[in-house]
């Protein structure tokens, strides 16, 4: 089966788990997005997979990421701003995810804040993956993370670094993989 992203372990999860609620901080260009989704609709309805992506959108615009997902078919939410303010003012909005995969702001001040605010949406199958936990700033706020809750588990994608995965304790009890 053919990948559409870089992010391999993202699709192979969402895949595996038949992920209908996905968040992403740090859409970028959209192409991760539209992997993602992909990889869902090879399982799932598009009218059952939801999307909601954080950026700031300046190196693209948030019309150009719409124009992407439009054609997938996907319910869909982008929001611009910082994370810091954004991500916790739309939890009120938000349903719990099955997939967070954080790629955003490479400061502990950042990189906490998005895991603050993200651990508030997983439920007992939700994954968060952790990208760029080589960066100093999301290492330490990776070995911040509280292991008496979570269980953190980090490898090395090729071409990208380290990686974290983080899932709820309680869960990890019928995993059967490393990563996931």
């Amino acid at each position: 089966m053919g990948w559409y992203g870089s992010h391999t372990y993202l699709n192979e999860f969402i895949t595996k788990n038949m992920c209908k609620r996905i968040m992403e901080i740090g859409v970028y260009n959209g192409d991760n997005a539209v992997s993602m989704l992909k990889t869902a609709k090879n399982r799932l309805s598009p009218e059952t997979i939801e999307y909601y992506g954080f950026d700031f959108f300046n190196y693209y615009s948030i019309e150009s990421v719409k124009r992407k997902l439009e054609p997938l078919g996907c319910k869909y939410k982008l929001f611009r701003g910082d994370t810091i303010q954004t991500i916790p003012e739309a939890m009120k909005l938000l349903p719990k995810m099955d997939l967070i995969f954080i790629d955003g702001g490479k400061s502990y001040r950042e990189a906490q804040s998005d895991w603050k605010s993200s651990s508030n949406l997983m439920h007992e199958a939700t994954a968060i993956f952790i990208h760029n936990a080589d960066f100093h700033g999301v290492g330490k706020m990776v070995e911040d993370i509280p292991s008496t809750t979570f269980n953190v588990t980090t490898f090395h994608a090729p071409t990208e670094g380290r990686v974290a995965v983080v899932k709820l304790k309680k869960h990890l009890k019928n995993s059967t993989s490393i990563y996931f």
